[in-house]
């Protein structure tokens, strides 16, 4: 039974939050809507404004109200069940059978997805949203209380494909089991501006102009780029670093680095719908982040032809041959970057440009969303073609049983027959 439908589950989405797998099921929910895809988003919702349903023109985008991220967990775990209960009921109804559910990352909020397609005999995939030490599944692991590894259990029998945007995910996926067919790999997808756009920002830029895209959290390590410019700036160095989106660090680092410093090299704008236009003025994008999957603002930087000056984290040197399509940053500290944006200062016109068409040529290759979405839909065709014969050889029997702690269980009122409880 061939499906044309999808249901992408994230963690959150807009209005709460903009970033990249937020973006990423977007543009990937639009791509595949324009090659014949009915698509569903669901998420949960801190917003009591959000509407619940909100139709588009791939499909629609589910919403339910918490007051609570659910994958948080640990003191927050009645939004968690809440939104798990909600999410097994309603998309384990009859005609949800065989579509297949997308979750982005291996974290609390997959388990709904998991018990759901359990019931329905959906297939579940699953995209990991990082390597190493932000792989999803150590997170679980970390859990302070009994689920986090049950829940991991849970996900890796149920998950029919794993989607990596790098070897080194693969490799984590591997480490705990998991064959080598039930994982594929292929990098996150971006919307490609078009040449002709990128060569009229080539022709315009100067080599002097640093941008990063994205949170201004503590976790994205903006301080390390702040204190590189500033350093930069000290020396004599024509330079100008503009840090565009919000976050809980934005206006701390703006009094220190930005308005309230004695340089006006560093600039703070907030938010921008559309970051394109900011990246295509732009010579070098920046980011010292270590805690990264495959960064969508990194991709979205080379499809600009915008040089990325990046830390090596989890995916970035399957996208970036250092000295060739950007540089890559060993330690996310302000002296290093300050070393490698020197190094970029140092370009003459024609090696930056040469380097600058690199970078979009490897995103035009292989990073394009619509390529990404031909990827996807060649997948969800594999794995729904022989539903029908798994529905019937693939019937639960004792040893497909999940053990899930009474507690739990009882807090969730499971009815699926492949969960038992334990005393």
């Amino acid at each position: 039974m061939m499906s044309s439908r999808l249901i992408i589950v994230v963690a959150r989405f807009f209005p709460d939050s903009y970033g990249g797998a937020e973006r990423q099921a977007l543009i990937l929910a639009e791509a595949l809507g324009q090659i014949g895809y009915n698509v569903t988003i669901v998420a949960p919702t801190l917003d009591p404004k959000a509407p619940a349903v909100e139709d588009t023109a791939f499909g629609r985008i589910e919403r339910f109200h918490v007051k609570t991220p659910p994958s948080n967990g640990g003191r927050h775990i009645l939004s968690f069940l809440a939104w798990t209960f909600w999410f097994k009921r309603r998309f384990s109804e009859p005609q949800y059978q065989g579509i297949p559910i997308y979750v982005f990352h291996a974290r609390l909020h997959a388990l709904g997805p998991a018990l759901a397609t359990r019931q329905s005999k959906s297939p579940l995939l699953i995209k990991l949203g990082g390597g190493g030490e932000s792989f999803d599944f150590k997170a679980l692991q970390e859990k302070r209380f009994f689920y986090g590894r049950w829940i991991q259990r849970i996900l890796l029998r149920q998950t029919r494909l794993f989607v990596a945007n790098g070897i080194q995910i693969a490799d984590d996926l591997k480490g705990l089991g998991v064959a080598p067919e039930k994982v594929a790999i292929f990098p996150n997808g971006v919307v490609l501006p078009k040449l002709e756009f990128v060569e009229a920002a080539l022709r315009k830029r100067v080599g002097t102009r640093f941008i990063y895209t994205g949170r201004i959290h503590l976790d994205k390590r903006v301080h390390v780029l702040c204190e590189a410019a500033t350093a930069l700036l000290t020396q004599g160095d024509d330079v100008s670093l503009v840090l565009l989106g919000d976050g809980p660090a934005r206006q701390d680092l703006d009094d220190r680095f930005g308005s309230g410093s004695d340089f006006k090299g560093i600039t703070f704008p907030g938010y921008a719908a559309e970051i394109y236009p900011h990246i295509l003025a732009a010579d070098f994008f920046v980011s010292a982040s270590l805690r990264e999957g495959q960064s969508n603002a990194l991709l979205e930087a080379m499809s600009a032809g915008t040089i990325p000056i990046v830390c090596a984290a989890s995916g970035v040197t399957d996208v970036i041959k250092d000295g060739v399509t950007g540089f890559i940053v060993e330690n996310s500290e302000g002296a290093s970057f300050e070393k490698e944006m020197r190094r970029a200062l140092a370009l003459s016109d024609d090696e930056r440009y040469a380097m600058s068409r690199a970078a979009y040529a490897f995103a035009e290759e292989n990073v394009g969303i619509h390529a990404v979405a031909r990827k996807t839909a060649d997948h969800l065709r594999k794995l729904t073609m022989t539903l029908d014969d798994q529905v019937e050889t693939n019937k639960p029997t004792d040893a497909d049983h999940v053990v899930a702690p009474l507690g739990l269980q009882q807090s969730l009122s499971l009815s699926d027959p492949s969960i038992r409880a334990v005393e």
